[in-house]
């Protein structure tokens, strides 16, 4: 039994109640498969087109098991929409379509903080970290990323920087410069701002604001106390003193060189200081310097000029001037600190020449060496070369500026390598920008999530990166400055996820269409037996499916971790269906195909997949099963909705800048004296699956759109919708319009004339509805049915969205077959009533695969029992009386000796009996054969079955088998009733019959002979 519940019972126990339990459970699975039927499994939405217009990039996305949105109805859709440049040159549109009708709007810009729209995308970086009352200016700069921007100064905004500081407030403001996108607020800070003993602090904000004509293009506002308005920036530190800058390199053990690190300008006059060490005991000490043209060594001054003398020689040459000064102590030093402390022992005057740089930052270098007394040649090799920086301008900062700090890596979806343009530029004194293209260094910090290019020009990625992170840096360096740049890298977390709306594509019964084979359809012209050839060509519709292809992007912690960071959060994903289209395919082009990688179309039966492969590697980035089989699903109704027109609404989200969601709703109302409609139609089919008429090809649509007053409806041929009418007008009670699905002209012979499906649209309010008596062959996810009486051919009527019952739709077809052909409606009846087969989830099968596994055990443990039973069973005993109807007799087995064997048979023997008829247990001759005693013919019928044998060497007792069978009914008086008929078979001698006597005890010769001839007179 539990192998016929193979279908409804996961698990049987074994055991006498084993069939009673899978009949309870199979009871149970009824029930809650009743239950959760009805609940629909596959929502609906407006086939409605959204897109987006003049946004350089950006993905469609959807939350994980939320498609489409819980929002969206038969006459609505939701989408949302990743823009990853949320503010691009041009205002993006959204722009929503179902043709003929159309509309769009404006994407809302983004709101920052203060909840206030924000048209710009601002960077600002703070140039100084400290001021000091020498230098108080604090710099910041700031830049447009993410978008580009017209060329002309009237286009571009002014950035107002505010310094608050417990002592009060500044403000001063800049324009951006159209060439690089950026510009540079230099502020004094007031000097009572400074503390005398303490470090304090300046919090630094920024607002946006329009510029204004005049010198500078920024307006005097913003004197004010901007509030909640304000961009943060940071912090600068006010200091009371600036510590120097300068690097010290050892000449040798004890003679270090300390030099300042700040480039120089054009006629700067600047010192570089010679330090020893205490336990330094060379009395004469010679400094050996080399500087191209456009330095000069002006004088050398001594820390300690009692303790030492310095004479200065100067050698002029082609290319270099050599300075040579010779050092001579004077006395000796006293030991007074630390051996190995540094003490200033030398100052050596540089001076820069006018007009070195001739405009452009170059490198002097100065080149040092010690001698000493009595050095070794080979020692005079080891020389320390300083570079000195030249400029006409004071730089304060090396900035990177990048169009993007964040990189979505489509790469190793597409093959294409993704970039992010870099430029460097340098900040001046007076808040002067220039860009610097030549002697750039960079590098990444990690190249296996972001990597740079030679010319230091770009960061990309170009698909062998194997993951994301959050702010990777990237290290540049010009001359002596050096800078980062730190973005975030979003990879995609493979494998893609590929979301089919229906993995067993099924036919659809009585939906024919003209084979691939045939070609174009012929004119309607053609002759009949031209019609029929074609009509013999058709084969039945396939189910199709909707593809998408989603992938979620992450980026990993920079500390190597595994706690990831997903873009707008771990439940949402990035439809890339776009991208990865090219790269898809059907394993096996037979079964299924892709038509313009987003519809799969069943061809033939069979099981193949859906798999997408990198164009880098040809290794599988995702895969997706699905069945094509020739089982039967019908279409059960057809959901129509009336559209005249198109709404739109759109709204920012939180998750992100640029998060947008659209949403779009069909508008439906009393329509206008030849008001063009369009209809949306989804098809039901009876395994519990919809799709909408759009995946399917128009041409294998056979629709008939009607209405019950006469000329209310035409058609609206040319005007791009599928299926749209004209319709007249209609009255205040709303017209219904019935729209019947068809094979298409070519196949509808005989039974295929008869709709497929039928479904009812009302434009305007339809009327109240009349509730259905409850089918229980309607389909699960279906509404209750809503049944009017529509004019003479009372046709049943849903309101819009609403379902017939299947019982309905199958008495609509009946009615319009007899019409046309009585023969083809039974036909068609028959054929429709076919159940189509449920559909059956993956934990379905598995569960059904344990129930026959744990069915199959029994069965084998069933029948090795039957086999174990019939080969050990007791055999029959053979029938001892001459009527097979006879009662079966009882054996009984007798063991015992000789002697008592003879005893026994000579007192059953009857006296009357003549001798010789009396029964011989024993023999007179050995060896002779061996003698069957007989009974009288009216004794007890027995047969002889007491046998003695001999084993050759040995000696056996006697075993008698006798048997009790049931006295017939002239029986002899002297004989009780039911006495046992004992029969002996003898078979021995005269050597066994003395084997026997010495067994009972007679071994002396003279009783022997006397029992031997007992024995023989006996017989």
């Amino acid at each position: 039994m539990c192998a016929l519940m193979a279908g409804r019972a996961a698990a049987a126990p074994r055991g006498p109640y084993g069939p009673c339990f899978c009949l309870l459970v199979a009871l149970a699975l009824d029930v809650l498969r009743v239950d959760s039927d009805q609940d629909p499994l596959y929502p609906v939405y407006l086939p409605a087109a959204l897109e987006l217009l003049d946004a350089p990039e950006h993905f469609r996305v959807q939350q994980v098991g939320r498609y489409p949105p819980a929002n969206s109805s038969l006459g609505s859709r939701s989408e949302t929409f990743l823009l990853l440049q949320p503010w691009p040159r041009a205002q993006p549109l959204l722009r929503a379509s179902y043709p003929p009708f159309a509309t769009q709007q404006v994407v809302p810009q983004v709101t920052e903080l203060h909840q206030q729209p924000v048209p710009w995308d601002v960077r600002a970086v703070s140039v100084e970290a400290a001021v000091t009352p020498a230098e108080p200016h604090a710099r910041v700069l700031f830049h447009l990323k993410g978008q580009d921007w017209p060329p002309g100064p009237g286009s571009l905004p002014c950035a107002r920087l505010h310094a608050t500081h417990p002592a009060g407030t500044a403000h001063r403001a800049c324009r951006f410069q159209p060439s690089l996108g950026a510009c540079v607020v230099e502020m004094e800070l007031p000097s009572h701002w400074f503390s005398q003993g303490s470090i304090t602090r300046a919090e630094l904000a920024y607002t946006l604001e329009l510029a204004a004509e005049g010198p500078g293009g920024c307006g005097p506002g913003g004197e004010q106390d901007p509030g909640t308005q304000a961009l943060p920036v940071g912090s600068v530190e006010l200091r009371p003193a600036d510590p120097p800058q300068y690097q010290e390199v050892p000449l040798d053990e004890a003679v270090t060189l300390r030099v300042p690190d700040v480039p120089m300008r054009p006629g700067q006059l600047f010192s570089a200081t010679l330090l020893l060490r205490h336990n330094f005991t060379a009395s004469v000490l010679t400094l050996r310097i080399k500087v191209k043209k456009g330095l000069h060594v002006t004088a050398a001054r001594l820390a300690q000029p009692t303790l030492w003398t310095a004479k200065l020689d100067r050698f002029k040459g082609s290319k270099h001037h050599t300075t040579l000064i010779t050092c001579h102590r004077a006395r000796p030093t006293g030991q007074d600190s630390s051996p190995l402390e540094l003490s200033e022992f030398l100052w050596v005057d540089f001076l820069v020449d006018n007009g070195t740089s001739g405009g452009v930052t170059v490198t002097r270098p100065v080149t040092w060496q010690l001698e000493y007394p009595g050095q070794a040649p080979e020692a005079e090799k080891d020389k320390m070369v300083w570079e000195i920086l030249i400029s006409e301008r004071d730089i304060r900062a090396l900035v990177p500026l990048a169009k993007a700090e964040e990189l979505v890596n489509t790469a190793p979806l597409t093959g294409v390598p993704r970039h992010v343009p870099v430029r460097l530029v340098t900040v001046d004194s007076g808040g002067a920008l220039v860009e610097v293209t030549e002697h750039i260094g960079c590098e990444s910090a990690n190249a296996q999530v972001l990597q740079v290019s030679e010319a230091c020009d770009t960061v990309f990625v170009a698909g062998k990166e194997s993951r994301g992170a959050q702010g990777v840096r990237v290290d540049f360096w010009w001359r002596r400055l050096r800078a980062s740049l730190r973005l975030t890298v979003w990879a995609p977390l493979l494998p893609l996820r590929i979301q089919l709306t229906d993995t067993t594509l099924e036919q659809v019964r009585g939906w024919r269409v003209p084979s691939s084979a045939e070609g174009a359809l012929e004119p309607e012209a053609a002759a009949a037996e031209e019609a029929e050839r074609r009509a013999r060509n058709c084969r039945l519709q396939y189910q199709r499916a909707n593809v998408r292809f989603l992938v979620p992007f992450a980026a990993h912690p920079l500390d190597g971790g595994r706690r990831l960071t997903h873009l707008l959060g771990p439940d949402w994903l990035l439809d890339v269906s776009h991208l990865v289209a090219p790269h898809a395919r059907v394993q096996d082009p037979h079964v299924a195909s892709l038509e313009g990688g987003r519809i799969l179309v069943g061809r033939e039966p069979g099981v193949t997949s859906i798999e997408v492969r990198s164009p880098l590697s040809d290794s599988i980035l995702g895969e997706q099963a699905l069945a094509v089989t020739d089982d039967k699903v019908s279409v059960l109704e057809l959901r129509v909705q009336p559209v005249m027109g198109i709404s739109l609404a759109l709204s920012r989200g939180t998750a992100h800048p640029g998060e947008v969601t659209a949403t779009c709703w069909a508008q439906s109302s009393l329509p206008a004296p030849k008001q063009e409609v369009a209809l949306s139609l989804w098809l039901s089919f009876s395994d519990h699956t919809l799709a909408p008429a759009e995946l399917y090809d128009h041409r294998d649509l056979g629709l008939s759109v009607s209405a019950e007053e006469p000329g209310a409806v035409l058609p609206a041929e040319g005007r791009g919708a599928q299926l749209g009418v004209v319709v007249s007008g209609a009255g205040p009670e709303g017209l219904p319009l019935h729209v019947s699905l068809h094979p298409p002209e070519p196949c509808r012979r005989g039974r295929h004339r008869v709709p497929l499906a039928s479904g009812t649209a009302w434009l305007g309010l339809p009327p109240a509805p009349t509730p259905a008596p409850a089918l229980p062959s309607s389909p699960a996810w279906s509404s209750p049915a809503i049944e009017t009486s529509m004019g003479e051919e009372g046709q049943a009527a849903g309101s819009v969205g609403d379902s017939g019952g299947v019982r309905g739709k199958f008495e609509r077809a009946e009615e319009e077959a007899g019409k046309e052909e009585g023969e083809a409606k039974e036909e068609e009846e028959e054929e429709e009533m076919v159940p189509a087969p449920q559909q059956v989830s993956d934990l379905e099968l598995g569960m059904y695969a344990l129930l026959g596994i744990f069915c199959l055990a029994i069965l084998i443990f069933l029948v090795n029992g039957v086999v174990f039973v019939l080969r050990y069973q007791r055999k029959e005993p053979p029938d001892s009386a001459t009527d097979p109807a006879s009662p079966q007799p009882h054996n009984w087995v007798w063991l015992g000796t000789d002697q008592e064997e003879l005893s026994r048979q000579l007192d059953q023997q009857s006296p009357g009996l003549p001798k010789g008829e009396r029964g011989c247990p024993c023999e007179s001759g050995g060896g002779e054969a061996p003698t069957v005693a007989t009974v009288p013919a009216g004794g007890p019928t027995s047969s002889p079955n007491t046998l003695a044998r001999k084993e050759a060497g040995g000696r056996r007792k006697r075993v008698e088998f006798v048997t009790f069978a049931p006295a017939p009914p002239a029986q002899l008086p002297e004989e009780p009733m039911g006495a046992p008929a004992v029969q002996s078979i003898l078979v021995a001698g005269e050597e066994d019959i003395r084997w026997v006597c010495e067994d009972m005890g007679l071994k002396d010769p003279e009783e022997l002979r006397s029992y031997m001839e007992r024995i023989r007179g006996s017989s």
